[in-house]
Order: structure tokens, then C-alpha cells, then sequence
């Protein structure tokens, strides 16, 4: 943990009762990893320590400014611990993002994809979503086709090479991106972000959501269509998690979801590309992340299926 993310850790403490005392311990929370595993990567993870009384806390890494804005990720995880569906929020840091948050490390431990094969841990990732999206309007508003506009032009003007195929790739996200628009989207507060590392999972199924850095108002079904790219390889399994979500099946919704997770594929591998070419930490595998998942959706858009996507949203 760096000392800058210390003294805001600290600073936090010691608002909140119980834990303003100089035998407050400090510890790493988590281990970041890029690969095999996307885990305590976009934060500073701590966890307090105080006698018997522990809490977590949370300070977003400089490289996080590639996708998190401060003011929406604190109302996000706000919003979630009020609902019921994220850790409670004990103190936070408008400036910078950080957050203090109870301990859920005795109840809960993070998700990995073999749970999410559970119907009962899907049903319940799928509530918490929705908890959210009936929640508060968030500050920022973003889909990810915008998204991937504004990374792919920053790495063009670090001089960062794009994949080979980019051409193609950006084609077939400018035809899926035009084909949703046209059919109209509504917008609603989202936690935004698949992966299965950003879930609290409890021994009896319960979830809670955590890490709220891709936040936004956005398509309800681009929120769904992130987690069924990371849950899902194949459309029956997919299908069966999305009637979870929409009550029924319906084939445009279905296509629609779909399209934004190979959008949020291709935005990750940005990411990725970005971070591997610009962030100070060498010792993370960021390339090895981010051509994982411009892998993932080469396979989806050259899948027959994709252009009938595209053309029934």
C-alpha cells in the first residue's frame, strides 16, 4: 500500500467510532492480480484492524482515472449499502473516492465464475443489479460505446498501436452501437462492471456487489450483457440467467445484451492495452488481460449469430 493511500485510509478511520485510535492496524487486503484472475487491480485494498473490530477500505490506483470518476463510484457503493446489496459504507472520500466499509470477510468470500454455475448465486446477482438500477440516478452517465470511443482515440494519440484488426473490430461495434440506439434504451443506475471478482459471495448464495469504479446510468441490459459475457460462453446458459433478469424470454433484449458484452470485451482489452503500455506497476500482466478479452470478442463478432444480433435489437 502506498503511503499516500495510507494517509487516507487513516484520515477515514478515524471518522468513524471505534477506530480513531493510534493502535489501528493496517494490512493489504487483497493481492492485485491482471491475469488469470482480475482481482484488486483498480484499488488500494486495506483491511483495519482495531482489537476485535475490523472494516475494509478501498482507495481507487491512479490508474483507475482511465474509467472511475470519484463522485459516481461513492454514490454507487452508497446507494448498494443502503439497499442492502454492497457492503455499508462507513466513510468516504469525495475527492479521491476512498471508502471505508464493514467487513464482510467472515461471511462472504469473492466470486469466481465455478459459482456463478449456482442458479441460486445468479438469481441473487441478478437482484442485487436490479436493486440498484430502481435506486438513485448516479452523477455519471455512459454506455460503453462511448466508452470505447474515448479509449481507443487516447491510445491513437499516445501513439499506442491498436490491435492488427482493429479496423474490423471498431466496425462491428459502430454497426451494434447504431443498431441499439436506433431501437431506443432507457437509462438507469448500474453497477456496470461483469467481472466476478466485483462479488461478495456468501456460503448460503447471498451476494453482495462491491467495486462500483465502471458505475454509471446506463441500458439496464448493458448492465446484464457484462455479467452474461463473464458467466456465459453459451446462449442456453445465458438465455436462462437473462429470463432471471427480464421475467420471460425476448430475442431483441436477449441479442441486445449480448452485443454490449462484446462491447465491454473490447473495453476491457483497451484497458488493458492502455495500462500495459502506461502504468508504473510492470509487475502486473496487463497485456496478457487485455488480449484475453479482444480474444473473447473476435470469437463473439465472427460468430454467424452476431450480425443477426445487430440486425434484430
Amino acid at each position: 500500500m502506498s503511503g499516500d493511500a495510507d494517509q487516507i485510509v487513516r484520515r477515514l478511520a478515524a471518522q468513524i467510532d471505534g477506530f480513531a485510535d493510534a493502535d489501528l492496524t493496517l494490512r493489504a487486503g487483497v493481492v492485485p492480480m491482471a491475469s488469470p484472475m482480475y482481482q484488486g487491480v483498480d484499488a488500494h485494498a486495506v483491511r483495519l484492524s482495531l482489537g476485535q473490530k475490523a472494516a475494509w477500505a478501498r482507495v481507487p490506483h491512479q490508474d483507475a482515472a482511465l474509467f472511475c470518476d470519484p463522485a459516481t463510484l461513492i454514490a454507487a457503493a452508497d446507494a448498494a449499502g443502503k439497499a442492502g446489496v454492497g457492503p455499508q459504507v462507513l466513510a468516504m472520500d469525495a475527492a479521491t473516492g476512498a471508502l471505508v466499509m464493514e467487513d464482510l470477510s467472515a461471511t462472504h468470500k469473492v466470486g469466481t465464475l465455478d459459482r456463478l454455475i449456482d442458479p441460486t448465486v445468479r438469481a441473487a446477482v441478478i437482484n442485487a443489479r436490479k436493486t440498484i438500477q430502481a435506486g438513485p440516478p448516479l452523477p455519471r452517465t455512459r454506455s460503453v460505446f462511448s466508452h470505447v470511443a474515448q479509449l481507443a482515440a487516447r491510445m491513437m494519440t499516445a501513439g499506442s498501436a491498436l490491435p492488427p484488426d482493429w479496423a474490423w473490430m471498431a466496425d462491428n461495434l459502430r454497426a451494434a452501437g447504431e443498431a441499439i440506439a436506433s431501437a431506443g434504451a432507457d437509462s438507469v443506475p448500474a453497477h456496470g462492471d461483469g467481472n466476478a471478482s466485483n462479488l461478495m459471495i456468501g456460503d448460503a448464495g447471498a451476494v453482495q456487489l462491491v467495486d462500483f469504479d465502471m458505475a454509471a446510468n446506463m441500458d439496464p441490459y448493458e448492465d446484464l450483457g457484462s455479467f452474461l459475457a463473464e458467466a456465459h460462453a453459451f446462449d442456453q446458459e445465458a438465455a436462462e440467467t437473462f429470463e432471471m433478469f427480464h421475467g420471460s424470454f425476448d430475442q431483441r433484449l436477449f441479442n441486445r445484451s449480448r452485443l454490449y458484452g462484446v462491447a465491454d470485451d473490447v473495453r476491457w482489452g483497451l484497458i488493458g492495452a492502455v495500462l500495459a503500455a502506461s502504468s508504473l506497476r510492470r509487475d502486473l500482466e496487463f497485456l496478457k488481460y487485455s488480449e484475453w478479452r479482444f480474444l473473447r470478442a473476435r470469437f463473439a463478432m465472427r460468430d454467424p449469430r452476431f450480425e443477426e444480433r445487430i440486425r434484430r435489437v
